[in-house]
């Protein structure tokens, strides 16, 4: 069966040391993780034109539940792709 992975992927699990085989798995996901935040504060500064206390209380308590299942949801996307 021919290997599907590209040459950067044979150079992370073959021939990288681990701590930056890591670094290099880690970095996309810390991008997605502060742009959901950047998006948050968007999100928030416009709710809080509305002036609606209800909404923004909703964001306020909705959002580290949403970071929450976005780290999880992560984490077992790069778990499960290096166990590929």
């Amino acid at each position: 069966m021919k290997s599907r992975l590209s040459e950067r992927e044979i150079e992370i699990f073959e021939t990288m040391p681990v701590p930056r085989a890591v670094a290099a798995l880690a970095v996309p996901t810390v991008v997605s993780q502060i742009i959901a935040i950047v998006y948050n504060i968007a999100d928030t500064w416009y709710i809080g034109q509305l002036n609606d206390t209800g909404m923004m209380a909703a964001v306020t308590l909705v959002f580290p539940a949403f970071l929450m299942l976005s780290a999880v949801a992560n984490l077992f996307g790069i778990g499960g792709a290096s166990l590929l």
